[in-house]
């Protein structure tokens, strides 16, 4: 899988003559209902399919101070594009400039640098600024240039739509296994770029660390992804540390 900045997309001589199909979205976490409309670039004629989506959640950039954390980290995501068959991901790093973008300029830049035939977004997703354009704006957008666009419905999961909210909330409150069966990779605390501590037979790391979402203080069996590998560990977290400890297989 390739992946790009947005500015090298965005340049001049920069273009996939390859049929493409595009997606665009934060994708927190990877959830099943996101797997659901990733699959719909998995389409006859489509060689390329096109992943847009942003280095650092723009809900951190607008409420910095109490922002609820990432259900997956940068890394974990781009890993996940990968195992599914994304081919090219075009990161966009969140800016005060570009939060004044509008969304049928976005759209102009990516039909300029695409041989774009499928769009694929969910039915509640905008853009641009003050989100002036919707799903079904980018249907009118798109529709002179013969560019089929398939809306996706929310998927639901035991009569419950899922959202990345809802995963939150359910790491949160500690429900692991509830948020894990959204997911469709599960759910693992990424220690990739995080400095781990050691004393006697303890691991640990300061949560202001790690932006991830976590659960309340409390004791709780946790995926560890350290150095490409995921332990299981029974982890402790108080107000300040995330801790586990050898004897559970460090």
């Amino acid at each position: 899988m390739k992946v790009i900045d947005w500015e090298d997309f965005t340049d001049a001589d920069f273009y996939i003559k390859e049929p493409s199909g595009v997606t665009i979205g934060t994708f927190d976490g990877l959830h099943k209902g996101h797997i659901h409309l990733l699959k719909r670039l998995f389409a006859p004629g489509i060689e390329e399919r096109v992943v847009f989506t942003f280095k650092e959640n723009p809900a951190w950039f607008f409420r910095k101070k109490n922002f609820p954390g990432d259900i997956y980290t940068l890394s974990q995501k781009i890993d996940v594009l990968k195992r599914i068959g994304i081919t090219t991901t075009v990161l966009i790093d969140f800016s005060d400039d570009f939060s004044k973008l509008k969304g049928n300029y976005f759209i102009s830049c990516i039909t300029d640098h695409l041989n774009l035939v499928k769009m694929v977004i969910g039915e509640d997703f905008k853009c641009g600024k003050d989100n002036d354009t919707t799903a079904n704006k980018f249907f009118d957008l798109l529709e002179p240039n013969q560019v089929f666009t398939e809306i996706v419905k929310r998927q639901p999961l035991n009569g419950v739509p899922i959202s990345s909210s809802l995963i939150r909330e359910f790491i949160n409150e500690g429900q692991i296994d509830q948020a894990e069966q959204m997911l469709e990779f599960g759910y693992a605390v990424d220690l990739k770029n995080i400095d781990v501590q050691q004393e006697n037979n303890c691991y640990y790391i300061y949560k202001n660390q790690t932006r991830q979402v976590l659960p309340d203080n409390g004791r709780y069996n946790l995926n560890i992804l350290k150095d490409n590998i995921t332990f299981e560990k029974e982890v402790v977290i108080d107000n300040i540390f995330l801790k586990w400890f050898k004897k559970y297989n460090s």
